[in-house]
């Protein structure tokens, strides 16, 4: 995957539940990313 090749963990959030960037993430969230994104941002400031 071009871009994340040095990446450490790789974070996933797409609608689709099949989507292929789940076979590439460390972890994956089902969801729509602008409502799912502050909440995670806020969640990994802490």
């Amino acid at each position: 995957m071009v871009g994340a090749n040095a990446s450490q963990t790789i974070f996933a959030i797409n609608k689709d539940k099949n989507a292929p960037i789940f076979q590439y993430a460390d972890y994956g969230i089902v969801g729509d990313a602008v409502k799912i994104l502050p909440a995670l941002t806020a969640a990994l400031a802490r």
